[in-house]
């Protein structure tokens, strides 16, 4: 959480808003154009690699090569399609840095690839190191640009691509030692590799292109510094996301069970702490926005405030919609995945379509928020034909409920306490 914040202060201080803007746009296409054309990469190589009647190296050298594939289609639709699109009033300098950029995407698949492989033989050190190394890496070369006064656009692309070329050279490195990779292709794995992924990714690449709908649209039909003021109106409420996940992580195994009548009292109870702490965090951040933003991210991101404002119980909706997608996940109930970000992704184009021209900015965060109701409403109704029929009252925290979290921080805050005593007792 602190590097996203970190990278998100320096994208706004060293690149202002439209250089933001141009940023974001440029790695969130690289992003999304390898998430989307990838099928599940990494779920591939780990469900065959375990499965397949074959040697190790036919299977990794034929899935290396699958994914490879692919990733070259999406740096061709990037550069022929993205690049015209998106960046057509961009300067020629950042065009061409964002060319080259795209073609990280290829470096990628190595990476996915090689670290589902090692997942197979459950050697995690090197992926670990990798996963860590990248975004570390990144932050602290652009940290010492912006203290130098060398951070820009240009720079932020160029340097970033290097660390993944660093990143690549490392794999290939560690494929060699590995003797991982041969000239055996069996074309037979890869047809069933790309019906596997096909069918299992589908959701994946919904649930994306409807969390990341807002910013595309912003990409292309308004000019870059609104979008740039809108991601900064999104990494101002970020740290709410970390609430959100840890309350995942917590509660959400509760969820697992035979009996649906057991999942119900459970999500119940997840909701309502969800609202409780959602809601008190999300205050305290109304609070200190207005103040925060422009002291943070500088007084040129002044009109993040609203937006921020705006979105901000979009968080607490998605934390809940996220109890109530994995209660019928538990049961089996997967699929309603996919129809909610696809009914959602809909609607939320729609709705820019129809909001952008006259509300630019505004408009965007109101979506967003507005997106967040569809996906609660599609999610409450799946779970209440699926798992119960409830009055939407039972949402709403009660006594015990305040209680129950006042324990749970005041035990963690007793635990920290009592290690920073120990730590002093023994120095």
């Amino acid at each position: 959480m602190l590097v996203t914040i970190l990278s998100g202060v320096l994208l706004a201080r060293g690149l202002g808003a439209e250089g933001r803007g141009q940023y974001i746009a440029i790695t969130m296409w690289t992003n999304l154009l390898y998430w989307a054309l990838s099928f599940g990469v990494y779920q591939t190589v780990l469900y065959y690699w375990k499965s397949y009647q074959s040697t190790k190296k036919i299977i990794f050298t034929t899935l290396l090569l699958y994914s490879v594939f692919f990733c070259c289609i999406a740096v061709i639709i990037a550069q022929f399609l993205i690049v015209p699109l998106v960046m057509s009033d961009y300067s020629s300098e950042i065009k061409l840095a964002g060319r080259i950029y795209f073609i990280g995407i290829i470096y990628a698949a190595f990476t996915d690839v090689l670290m589902a492989s090692l997942a197979g033989e459950e050697d995690f050190k090197f992926s670990n190191y990798i996963r860590m190394a990248l975004p570390v890496m990144t932050t602290i070369c652009m940290t010492a640009l912006f203290l130098t006064d060398n951070f820009n656009i240009l720079s932020g692309l160029y340097v970033s691509f290097a660390i993944w070329s660093v990143i690549f050279l490392l794999n290939i490195r560690k494929i060699i030692q590995k003797n991982m990779i041969g000239t055996q292709v069996d074309w037979r794995l890869m047809i069933s590799a790309f019906k596997y992924g096909s069918k299992s990714h589908g959701g994946s690449v919904a649930g994306l292109a409807s969390l990341n709908s807002t910013q595309m649209m912003l990409s292309v039909f308004l000019h870059p510094s609104v979008l740039g003021i809108y991601s900064t109106a999104q990494s101002s409420i970020s740290p709410l996301n970390t609430v959100a996940t840890t309350i995942g992580i917590t509660l959400q195994p509760m969820l697992t069970a035979e009996e649906r009548s057991v999942i119900h009292l459970r999500a119940m109870k997840v909701v309502r702490k969800s609202i409780l702490i959602m809601g008190t965090c999300s205050f305290i951040l109304a609070i200190l926005l207005p103040v925060g933003i422009p002291f943070i991210y500088g007084a040129e991101f002044i009109g993040a405030v609203i937006p921020a404002l705006i979105m901000l119980p979009s968080l607490m909706l998605n934390s809940v919609s996220n109890t109530y997608k994995n209660a019928l996940n538990g049961i089996g109930r997967t699929l309603i995945n996919t129809k909610t970000e696809f009914i959602v992704l809909v609607f939320t184009v729609g709705l820019l379509l129809l909001f952008l021209d006259n509300w630019q900015l505004i408009g965007a965060a109101i979506v967003t928020t507005i997106a967040s109701i569809i996906r609660l409403s599609v999610y409450y109704y799946g779970y209440n034909k699926h798992i119960s029929n409830f009055n939407i009252s039972l949402m709403l925290p009660r006594r015990e409920d305040i209680v129950d979290v006042h324990t749970l921080f005041t035990t963690i805050w007793n635990k920290k306490l009592g290690k920073k005593v120990v730590a002093k007792d023994s120095a």
